[in-house]
């Protein structure tokens, strides 16, 4: 696939390595793109920098890990038709009040992106963890959450995930993506499939 990354720290950059080493085509995003001429060479054959505008129109499939206040203010137009997958945790005192209107994180960035088929994924995981992965180091097989509302998007992502050396575990709709946000029992958890699933259906019985 193509894939754009929209944010290229720790998060974004590590996961664009280890999906570069797969065989897919990245195009890590960047306001001065030469910066990124380090995280490119590790990335390898397949790998290229661009503006975030450029990597959009790359890209077939997008990871966005952004503060959440720049996530909503991608461009609606630019991102229709394409798969995102959303790593963005809303912190307050970073991103300042956003009024969420009752919706989870990512629902609230699905009504700015009507036209864009949204996953909330890897958001929950530390950085660190996906660094060690794209090193060749860290712990295979740790879980990583998922939701959205289109079969197609949350096979692409689970795809992705696994290319990372995690597991995916589904938790259902976009709706879902509550359970995992900052703050939530599944959130920023390191856990096996056996666990991950174990504490999602704990967290399902009480909702």
């Amino acid at each position: 696939m193509k894939i754009g990354i929209l944010g290229s720290g720790n998060i974004g950059g590590s996961l664009g390595r280890l999906w570069a080493k797969a065989g897919h085509e990245i195009c890590f995003a960047s306001r001065s793109p030469d910066s990124l001429a380090p995280l490119v060479a590790q990335a390898g054959a397949g790998a290229q920098a661009g503006t975030l505008e450029e990597a959009t129109a790359f890209a077939e499939v997008i990871l966005e890990a952004l503060p959440f206040s720049a996530t909503m203010e991608l461009s609606a137009e630019a991102l229709a038709g394409k798969t995102l997958i959303s790593a963005a945790n809303y912190y307050p005192p970073r991103d300042g009040e956003v009024d969420l209107g009752g919706l989870s994180q990512t629902e609230a960035l699905a009504h700015r992106l009507p036209r864009t088929t949204l996953v909330k994924a890897f958001n929950m995981m530390f950085a660190t963890e996906m660094e060690a992965l794209a090193n060749g180091e860290g712990t295979p097989g740790r879980a990583i959450f998922y939701a959205g509302d289109d079969a197609e998007a949350k096979a692409i992502a689970a795809q992705l995930i696994e290319t990372a050396h995690f597991v995916p575990i589904d938790t259902g709709p976009l709706h879902n993506g509550r359970y995992f946000e900052n703050g939530a029992p599944l959130y920023a958890k390191l856990w096996d499939a056996d666990t991950a699933r174990a504490e999602l259906a704990a967290v399902e019985a009480e909702a």
